[in-house]
């Protein structure tokens, strides 16, 4: 089974010094999917969700997929929904 990370900003208080915070699991697409769309709705910073062969959606195609507007694929691509 295909395992998928997610990542954010993490921004300092003081220095301002940009980190990625990175889960120490891994999930399987809906997970990713669900925990992604949380950590967005939080207000996180450049949320990600990456596989191990170097595919990543953010931005707005994620957006687009938790508001339903789009679907996620296996490859992070965020696709019409089917008519």
């Amino acid at each position: 089974m295909k395992r998928y990370t997610v990542t954010f900003e993490v921004i300092g208080q003081e220095s301002r010094a940009a980190a990625l915070d990175v889960p120490d699991r891994e999930f399987t697409l809906e997970a990713a999917l669900a925990h992604a769309c949380r950590l967005m709705a939080e207000g996180k910073n450049n949320v990600t969700i990456g596989d191990a062969d170097g595919h990543s959606i953010s931005g707005g195609d994620l957006a687009a997929c938790c508001k339903g507007d789009k679907r996620l694929t296996a490859k992070l691509r965020a696709e019409p929904l089917p008519q």
